[in-house]
């Protein structure tokens, strides 16, 4: 009987009992690295991890009738895919360990992602375990924070590359670690096979979760995969090991959510956890981090329906609250929300909204509002920097949001509205453009777009800002000109 571990597909083996590579890294992971956060225990691997280990190290056999293959590793790029909380950083802290180590003579083990600070989650690990075993420590002369891992011998080092494919010029890596697929830069995948096609055993492994279709790269492997297993004779040095759910099933479906997530199955994840997890993710993220799924960059930001489920508030005037101003682009229309946070939860309502607005139209309400209203006002720094200079000249509290900020109020207000912690008048004009509005990911995280949206959303982002805001401690905060 298969184990319910292994993934949902992956390139298989050329011979049923195949030589490997990956037994020194599970004897070295299992010897000498250790867990800091838990008491600093030796390291024990899952039978998947094991499993995994070995398929990716695969090697050719020694009697094999290609000389230039001969008892070299199989694969030069390696393809893993799987949800968040599998140990992703792990795993590519192992084969970095080994690519220093054990892989090739003179080795020079790259981390890559789409940023450094994300490329050096791998290589800190690495860095920690070096530090902290004695093992390990007398094989390295330097180890620095950002300037490289050094060998005792000065022949091999560890270094950490940007998302740029200028920055892999001339470098012929012994192993490459690829971070998070998904945002990279498919010049840079191009160019570290390249480099690392110059050494005999160089291999390019990527680790990630699934994309959405703007990843361009990942969305190229994929098909590389799929070629792969469909034609394993051409596609032989091409490794392929993906964890995913069943296409259309549901978010919540046990059986279906275990088949991507290879750490429940072994008792590392729970599965009440991983269902309450999943009850307050939009479905999109959940499809995408938590079963493996490919999905639309653009998607409703909210299921239908559960902003009229809401109930319904008043805003206490006596108190601090928060009013956000937002526009159309092209200055259609202007909305202003209040906001207010009433112990743990938030009331919101639609204070005006003007057709054919002018700047000056709008600034002049602002000024009503500072005097009905013991207020803080939200606005776009970019849209609306030069009101946000005015109203600031006024001796009005006023704080300019950014792109940030707005990534950040988006996935504020959805998990507030999922947990039923937000209150509104249910206005007719907001519950249109709530419903209408449409969230667009940004890496490995979203905010509300205007330009995808289906109608103008000026009153739905004044309400997302105004909540977020009102969260904010922005009472407190002096006034800066």
């Amino acid at each position: 009987m298969k184990p319910k571990w292994l993934p949902t597909k992956y390139t298989q083996p050329l011979t049923e009992h195949f030589p490997t590579s990956g037994d020194i890294v599970i004897g070295v992971a299992e010897a000498f690295v250790i867990i800091p956060e838990r008491n600093y225990e030796k390291l024990k691997l899952t039978e998947w991890q094991k499993w995994l280990i070995r398929h990716v190290l695969e090697r050719y056999p020694l009697n094999h009738p290609d000389p230039e293959k001969a008892g070299r590793l199989r694969y030069k790029q390696v393809v893993i895919s799987m949800p968040r909380k599998q140990g992703k950083t792990l795993l590519g802290s192992l084969f970095a360990i080994y690519g220093l180590l054990a892989h090739e003579s003179a080795p020079e083990v790259i981390s890559v992602a789409s940023t450094a600070d994300q490329a050096r989650l791998v290589y800190r690990q690495v860095l920690n375990q070096i530090i902290n075993s004695e093992y390990l420590r007398p094989r390295f002369k330097k180890t620095t924070e950002f300037k490289g891992i050094f060998t005792s011998d000065g022949d091999g080092r560890y270094i950490v590359l940007g998302n740029r494919a200028t920055s892999a010029q001339g470098m012929h890596p012994s192993m490459v670690i690829f971070d998070e697929l998904h945002v990279s830069n498919k010049d840079l995948w191009t160019a570290m096979c390249l480099g690392s096609a110059t050494r005999a055993d160089g291999i390019v492994i990527g680790i990630t979760t699934a994309g959405d279709d703007n990843s361009e790269l990942l969305l190229n492997l994929y098909a590389k995969g799929e070629f792969a297993l469909d034609t394993p004779e051409e596609m032989e040095r091409f490794g392929f090991f993906v964890w995913e759910a069943p296409e259309a099933c549901a978010v919540n479906d046990r059986v279906a959510v275990e088949s991507a997530n290879p750490n429940l199955v072994e008792g590392i994840l729970t599965w009440a956890n991983v269902e309450a997890e999943i009850a307050t993710m939009p479905e999109v993220d959940a499809r995408r981090y938590r079963l493996n799924q490919f999905v639309s960059a653009s998607n409703s930001w909210i299921p239908f329906g559960m902003w009229q489920g809401l109930g319904s508030g008043q805003i206490d005037q006596a108190q601090p609250v928060c009013i956000a101003f937002d526009r159309t682009p092209a200055w259609d229309s202007a909305s202003f929300c209040v906001a207010q946070k009433q112990g743990d939860k938030y009331v919101t309502e639609l204070v005006a909204q003007i057709v054919k607005p002018t700047k000056a139209k709008c600034l002049e309400l602002i000024y009503d509002l500072s005097n009905k209203y013991q207020a803080t006002f939200m606005l776009d720094s970019y849209m609306n920097s030069e009101m946000l200079f005015e109203v600031k000249q006024r001796g009005i509290k006023a704080i300019g949001m950014s792109l940030k900020d707005h990534v950040q109020a988006s996935n504020m207000v959805f998990a507030n509205i999922v947990n039923s912690k937000i209150s509104h008048s249910h206005d007719p004009i907001i519950t249109h453009q709530i419903n209408n509005a449409v969230r667009k990911n940004i890496g490995d995280t979203w905010r509300i777009s205007r330009k995808d949206s289906l109608s103008d959303i000026d009153a739905a982002m004044a309400t997302v800002m105004s909540i977020w805001g009102s969260d904010q401690d922005l009472i407190s905060l002096p006034m800066i000109h």
